[in-house]
């Protein structure tokens, strides 16, 4: 054995190229098959971190109906106080627990402050209110302190909150007195009762802050179906008892329904985690699959070739006396060593793909404790590396089996793939359908992109920093109060040096806006009611973001809240509701709030159209909507409530030139103001823009990866079937030659021949690719389904890659010698 493997090494080190390709085929394969197999095993195989898991469950609604459209049905895991109730008071066989998450900002958070051993503390945490016995239900024990009682998790109860590891370290220097401490919580008191272990993860994502659930409370806490339920299983009890006590409790289903029938179970928690991402990382699975596939059949090619050249060789060590399963056994080793090493580079491959994949995915797509390379994932990678080797280790196994000792020793017959000609050409003619198919999905998603990218963005992005803060606080939800905080904290960064201007709005461009109805009260659209996007802007709005006022003017320091009632809209807007691109002096009416009646507001300007979020028509991620823009100063007071509870606004400062330390010389500005406030985060235009295309990013770079790597296997199989074609042909070229072809011709004849699998292979793959264009329409904007450059690039760009891919190894025929061949005979 150990001469066979120094024999193995000694040809691989004789001929590296083909060992190179080996290698680095199948570090491609495998290493993208262990990266994707990393993401099944995070959704759908990992164990929980949490103590018997198999004892957790979700409380999903199954909900079915029939409508004009036929039969549907729906899985629901949002619950309402009804539910909560119900499942509480009823179910005996699980401890139950509710959890809600804070859903007052884009970055799901609150404002914290805290008065500790370093002074006092303000900022921005992410955040979830639980129940009681909600870490109960997880089999986590507060490392300090208590978790919370149900004294406490009721509607009137004392504000509890627990702290993560995390946040007690960074925040309190992990200090133990900071149990019973009082810290602010969007402006209320809470009392410090626990903290949680280090590596503490909480389902749907990591939170850093805890405060209790009072369902039912003041503020309305799962009174929408807003809330999850988890359940754990009481020693002793089954599941089987726990469906039972649900089959009997009444449905209380969302009122814009009406199914016709619907009940509540519980479904085990590590399906529930799983269940959304499950039919497509399955589906990704498959994929890299079948191109694993294909790189077995093209690496069988390859072997082949090699061995098609050392059928004399193979034949002398038989007539030696060598046995064939000895023959087998080396061709075996030396198709092992390079497998091996491709097994190794596959895992570098795959971790790099995983932090890839870390940064292009977003927080909810990514499974708990994130992507790793664990033990049963190298143990995938052991697996698909010994089944490759299988699987293109077979076909030497039939060649010795065909090696005919006479015929080889006396007509140096170099064939010895029998009647496998044909079988490859299909296999490089599929391979090679499945590759167009990708590149044209791939160039169409691309397409697609570029043109999201380049919409024209209305405003300049140039030298603006973005800092966005959450209001979700009573405190400011009141009128006067906020518009003293806009007020003084734009003054104060206004006064920093290099800045030009300085402004507020609910939402900026590439955001949606807050939805809300609006009466169009003059006009050709008299009468008519709407939803818009509708947003609360300061002075210099527009200014610092350099949208044109196209007539009128914008809003400014005039417009108080004793002032009349103004509103800007912006050009889509005024053509789609009053036919003209000058609207103002027309008037428009917001719906009552309760029983108050707002008062007609009057257009006094027109702006330029800028791309945001689509929120009331929805075409596509981005592009141009209606737009309400209302002073801030005279947002409706009972709007600013809801607005302040679903978006952080932002705090648009633009400079001259970039300024160094900008970030911390507005944090220092909003503290001057209210040193319980800071931002939650600095970004950019391009920041928000990659927030909202990121699904777009995610399909375009997998569409990406496996188109080339497709590409880069149908190469290799074409090159393998010439040289294949030029090996065994051998004779019949140099005999060519010998009676006066020349050596172009033999190349033109031996590529035409490669190249005649590909030409199938692209015509059925052009066909393939109306019909998953078709499936792809949903998620291509901006150019047709069926892209013309596209669909005409995509074959030029096949054949030329395989026409270089042939002219390669056809060049050995040079190598030939027809005299050489004519004395043989």
């Amino acid at each position: 054995m150990w001469a066979e493997l120094k024999l193995a090494c000694r040809q691989m080190r004789r001929a590296p190229g083909p060992a190179l390709a080996v290698v680095v085929t199948l570090a491609l394969g495998i290493g993208v098959n262990t990266a994707v197999f990393s993401m099944v095993d995070g959704f759908l195989l990992r164990r929980l971190p949490y103590p018997e898991p198999q004892r957790l469950a979700a409380l999903v609604t199954h909900i079915e109906g029939t409508d004009r459209s036929g039969h549907w049905l729906d899985e629901d895991d949002s619950h309402g106080l009804d539910d909560w109730r119900l499942v509480k008071q009823h179910v005996t066989a699980a401890t139950v627990a509710a959890y809600e998450g804070q859903v007052g900002s884009t970055a799901n958070g609150v404002n914290l402050a805290a008065e500790t051993a370093s002074g006092h503390v303000a900022r921005f945490v992410t955040a979830a209110a639980v129940t009681s016995h909600f870490f109960e239900v997880l089999g986590i024990e507060p490392l300090l302190g208590r978790a919370f009682t149900d004294e406490e998790s009721r509607a009137g109860g004392t504000r509890a909150a627990m702290l993560s590891y995390g946040l007690w370290q960074s925040a309190f220097a992990g200090d133990r007195g900071v149990l019973g401490r009082t810290i602010s919580v969007k402006g209320e008191p809470y009392t410090v009762v626990g903290v949680l272990p280090a590596g503490f993860t909480k389902p749907h994502g990591d939170s850093q802050l805890y405060t209790v659930l009072q369902p039912g409370d003041a503020q309305g806490a799962c009174s929408g179906y807003d809330c999850g339920i988890l359940l754990r299983l009481r020693a002793g009890a089954t599941w089987d008892k726990v469906r039972g006590e649900l089959a009997h409790l009444p449905i209380h289903p969302d009122a814009r329904s009406t199914p016709s029938r619907a009940w509540l179970y519980a479904q085990p928690m590590q399906q529930y985690l799983g269940e959304d991402n499950r039919p497509r990382i399955l589906a990704l699975m498959l994929a890299v699959g079948f191109i694993l596939l294909i790189a077995c059949a093209n690496l069988a090619g390859l072997t082949m070739v090699r061995i098609a050249g050392r059928t004399q060789e193979l034949a002398t060590r038989l007539a030696l006396g060598g046995t064939r399963w000895r023959l087998l056994r080396q061709l075996w080793l030396e198709s092992l060593l390079p497998a091996g090493l491709g097994a190794m580079a596959s895992v570098g491959l795959a971790s790099a793909c995983l932090r890839m994949m870390e940064h292009l995915l977003p927080p909810e797509l990514q499974p708990m404790g994130g992507f790793a390379i664990d033990g049963r994932v190298l143990l995938f990678t052991l697996a698909a590396t010994l089944v490759t080797t299988v699987l293109f280790g077979a076909l030497p196994a039939l060649a010795v089996r065909r090696v005919e000792l006479r015929a080889a020793m006396a007509a140096k017959n170099y064939s010895i793939a029998g009647g496998s000609g044909r079988s490859r050409r299909l296999l490089i003619a599929g391979e090679v359908a499945l590759t167009v198919v990708l590149v044209a999905a791939s160039g169409v998603m691309t397409r697609t992109l570029v043109y999201l990218e380049t919409l024209p963005p209305g405003f300049n992005a140039h030298n603006i920093t973005l800092g966005k803060l959450s209001l979700d606080e009573d405190r400011y939800h009141e009128p006067a109060a906020f518009d003293d905080l806009l007020t003084r904290s734009l003054a104060a960064m206004r006064s920093i040096p290099g800045v030009e201007n300085a402004a507020a709005g609910l939402s900026v461009p590439y955001e949606r806006g807050l939805n809300w109805n609006v009466q169009i009260a003059d006009g050709k659209s008299a009468g008519e009611r709407t939803n818009t996007n509708l947003s609360w802007v300061s002075p210099q709005y527009f200014e610092a973001l350099r949208v044109p006022v196209l007539s009128g003017r914008e809003v400014s320091e005039i417009d108080t809240a004793a002032s009349e009632p103004v509103a800007v809209v912006n050009l889509a807007f005024a053509k789609q509701f009053f036919g003209t691109a000058n609207a103002v002096g027309h008037h428009l009416k917001l719906p009552k709030l309760g029983k108050q009646d707002l008062p007609p507001m009057r257009i006094v300007g027109v702006v330029g159209d800028v791309t945001k979020e689509q929120g009331i028509v929805w075409t596509a991620p981005l592009g141009t909507e209606p737009v309400l823009y209302l002073p801030a100063a005279q947002f409706p007071a009972r709007m600013l409530a809801p607005a302040h509870l679903w978006f952080e606004p932002s705090w648009i400062i633009r400079t001259r030139v970039p300024v160094a330390d900008l970030s911390r010389a507005m944090t220092s500005s909003l503290a001057s103001v209210d040193r319980d406030l800071s931002f939650s985060g600095f970004y950019s235009f391009d920041d928000l823009m990659g927030h909202e295309l990121a699904m777009q990013h995610v399909e375009v770079t997998l569409l990406g990866t496996l188109a080339i790597l497709a590409l880069l296997l149908s190469a290799v199989g074409v090159g393998s079937l010439v040289a294949s074609a030029v090996v065994e042909r051998r004779r019949e070229i140099g005999i060519r030659m010998a009676l006066g072809a020349t050596l172009g011709e033999s190349m033109r004849r031996t590529v035409r021949a490669g190249l005649m699998p590909v030409l199938f292979g692209v015509s059925a793959g052009m066909m393939s690719c109306f019909a998953v264009l078709r499936m792809l329409r949903s998620e291509i904007y901006g150019v047709k389904t069926y892209d013309v450059w596209t669909l005409m690039l995509t074959p030029l760009l096949l054949l030329g890659i395989s026409l270089l891919a042939a002219l390669v190894p056809s060049g050995r025929i040079a190598q030939i010698d027809p005299a050489e061949t004519l004395r043989s005979e």
